[in-house]
């Protein structure tokens, strides 16, 4: 399916992506990676007003979001109505957490072991959202 895909898609701009570990294959606009549709939603201006910014990945892939992620936390939010926005070194203007699935060399700054992990966090955020306490971790 991988050599199929390769040849048929030769002539767009695509990369062909065949895991076999994962057990999967994957076709990506080479143009467009995670880190930058993340820094496209960071910047939008309905999402200034966002608490904190959750970013969650298990493979190499996953770097270019977090990577995005953790320099869009550290500059300054834009003005409203287009000013200059907070004074330049400013303390970071998000709250952003980075886990990735498993361990190994990363730019996330928490990880988890596996996804099951990852549901059981995603529950006990649902639940502080939906009662305002985490219960027992």
């Amino acid at each position: 399916m991988h050599l199929q895909l390769v040849q048929q898609l030769a002539q767009y701009p695509v990369t062909v992506v065949h895991s076999l570990s994962k057990r999967t294959v994957e076709v990506r606009i080479r143009a467009v990676n995670k880190g930058l549709t993340v820094d496209a939603i960071l910047c939008q201006p309905n999402n200034r007003q966002a608490d904190f910014v959750l970013c969650c990945g298990d493979d190499h892939s996953d770097e270019y979001m977090f990577s995005a992620a953790i320099a869009r936390a550290r500059a300054p939010l834009p003005a409203l109505g287009g000013g200059s926005g907070e004074t330049k070194g400013a303390a970071p203007s998000r709250r952003t957490f980075n886990v990735t699935v498993g361990r190994k060399p990363s730019r996330a700054t928490l990880y988890v072991e596996d996804t099951r992990q990852v549901l059981f966090f995603l529950g006990a955020l649902t639940q502080h959202a939906i009662t305002g306490t985490l219960g027992q971790m």
